[in-house]
């Protein structure tokens, strides 16, 4: 790919194993939640969840996702584009990933 600066590069992931890639590699990491291997349940478990139970399950994973490296989570990769926006925005200010 011939890429000359690692902080330049995304990774998305839903495992912690991601989450640990991203920060070995020293680029911005981020933890896709609802439907993640961490959170363990399938679309219709947890579309089936009362919205309190949602809501409690989504901060537990993105805490994981947190304490594991991520420099950021989404609920869901539809929220992806906007973030590397945002990405885009800190890399122009010279900002780098935590792991960097």
């Amino acid at each position: 790919m011939k890429l000359t600066a690692s902080r330049k590069v995304v990774k998305v992931g839903d495992t912690i194993s991601d989450m640990k890639e991203g920060v070995n590699a020293g680029v911005w990491t981020v933890g896709v939640i609802v439907g993640s291997s961490e959170m363990g349940l399938s679309l219709n478990e947890y579309t089936s969840l009362p919205e309190l139970d949602k809501q409690n399950l989504i901060s537990k994973t993105a805490d994981t996702f947190m304490k594991n490296g991520a420099d950021f989570t989404i609920k869901t990769i539809e929220e992806l584009p906007e973030l590397i926006d945002t990405i885009n925005l800190l890399i122009s200010e010279g900002k780098r990933p935590r792991s960097s």
